[in-house]
């Protein structure tokens, strides 16, 4: 971990950013050719909130934690004591709404979906919506009608002091970054679902090949932006063609590296720090767990090399319903009693991310002591094995997030040598993220 920081940030970090690598591989198609496709994986990366872990892993979504902080915004003494008991009324109705509405939007893409699979050309989700699910429609009016009188109320209630969190609240609302029907200036286009790999679906001999199925529903998110990740992506393919496979980074580890310090990336010396567990893991087909097999990293023999063909670090953050984060800024100590811990090492308001460092077709060596090389050996040999994890990256094919095929995997019995790679996919890895702490 401390190698591949090294590589990603010579100059260090700031003492208001943190680290998480990620722990195992995962894949995230920036490079794909539909924008559609490439923004959902931008907003899934950049709505997450790390946890508290140098290992990456969620602990919340940016937006919607966010969205959940406006309303414990504490504005001071209502202008209009009276109209109390009527916020209260329009809240509980507003929560009523979103609940409803939040049911009837996950019924109507279960719907659209069952829809598209019996019919080969059909409406984007927006008019079809508009066309067959009237509940639909009917909920969302529900829930701008309860927004709508909760604000209304709210600013008698409070005055003009309202009007900057109200603004906030629409713009990060069903009419603004969390509309999935039509665009506006918060939100974005995205695809989510899947689509079959090439290849997969008959051809008849003579005829043309067919177009792949997909599950592919088109709809919209919460706006954020990767920046200058197109252009680099496309040297790495040009990289790749010209067979230089360490063109983007090279990281090495041996017994004789310098030990990783967490608090030099922004975490606590007391955190959590088990990022890999064992350094191998054998799965077997169709399993999502392994058998752990240890090697000794301390020997003299050990040394691992990982060569990849792309490397970055790219920024990455929310659109304009974000506002630069200052009303997180402005209202972080200022909010009504009994609010939840947004803030803190745990907080669900603590960080967010604003870079991500990415990887393109590695290639692992991993050298061992001959015993260990030869228990590594055996264990691949004895077991069924679909797929094998070295450190972060699992090579094979399992019903886990994947890299590569078990033919990327090269022994070498004279020198007590692993090789995979180098991996010749389209799909570039998220190695890490870096976020900024909010709050203090």
């Amino acid at each position: 971990m401390g190698a591949l920081q090294a590589s990603a940030f010579p100059n260090g970090m700031s003492a208001q950013q943190q680290f998480s690598a990620g722990s195992t591989t995962l894949n995230v198609d920036l490079g794909n050719a539909d924008p559609g496709i490439i923004n959902a994986y931008v907003y899934g990366i950049g709505d997450v909130v790390p946890a508290n872990s140098p290992a990456y892993a969620p602990a919340g979504g940016l937006l919607a934690t966010y969205a959940t902080f406006l309303d414990w915004v504490d504005l001071g003494a209502m202008v209009n004591p009276n109209l109390a008991s009527q916020v209260n009324q329009a809240a509980a109705a507003l929560n009523t709404a979103q609940t409803t509405f939040n049911n009837v939007q996950v019924a109507a893409y279960t719907a659209y979906g069952a829809y598209k699979n019996v019919n080969p050309t059909p409406p984007a989700f927006q008019t079809w919506v508009q066309q067959s699910y009237p509940s639909y429609l009917s909920a969302n009016n529900a829930l701008i009608g309860a927004a709508s009188a909760y604000d209304e109320i709210m600013i008698q209630a409070y005055g003009a002091g309202y009007s900057v969190v109200q603004q906030a609240r629409a713009k990060v609302g069903i009419n603004g970054a969390q509309s999935m029907s039509l665009q506006n200036p918060y939100n974005m286009p995205v695809k989510i679902g899947s689509v079959a790999p090439a290849g997969s679906q008959p051809v008849v001999i003579g005829g043309t090949n067919p177009v792949p199925a997909n599950n592919l529903i088109s709809a919209f998110a919460p706006s954020y932006a990767l920046q200058a990740f197109s252009t680099k992506y496309a040297e790495w393919q040009q990289a790749s063609v010209a067979g230089k496979n360490n063109a983007g980074a090279s990281i090495s580890v041996t017994s004789a590296s310098k030990t990783y310090d967490f608090d030099e990336f922004g975490w606590s010396t007391s955190v959590d720090a088990s990022l890999f567990g064992d350094f191998f893991s054998f799965f077997g087909s169709g399993s999502a767990s392994g058998q752990k097999t240890s090697v000794n990293t301390a020997s003299t023999d050990f040394s691992l090399t990982v060569d990849f063909t792309g490397f970055g670090t790219f920024p990455v953050g929310p659109g304009l319903w974000w506002d630069n984060g200052a009303l997180v800024s402005t209202y972080h100590q200022r909010l009504k009693p009994g609010a939840p811990a947004f803030f803190g090492d745990s907080g669900a308001l603590a960080r967010m991310p604003t870079q991500i460092v990415v990887g393109f077709q590695p290639t692992v060596t991993l050298k061992m002591a001959a015993s260990d090389y030869s228990n590594v050996k055996n264990s691949w040999q004895a077991q069924a094995t679909a797929s094998i994890g070295i450190g972060p990256f699992r090579l094979g094919s399992a019903t886990v997030s994947t890299y590569g095929t078990k033919q990327d995997i090269k022994w070498d019995d004279a020198s007590a040598t692993v090789t995979i790679g180098p991996v010749s996919s389209t799909l570039p890895i998220l190695l890490g993220v870096v976020s900024q702490k909010l709050g203090t």
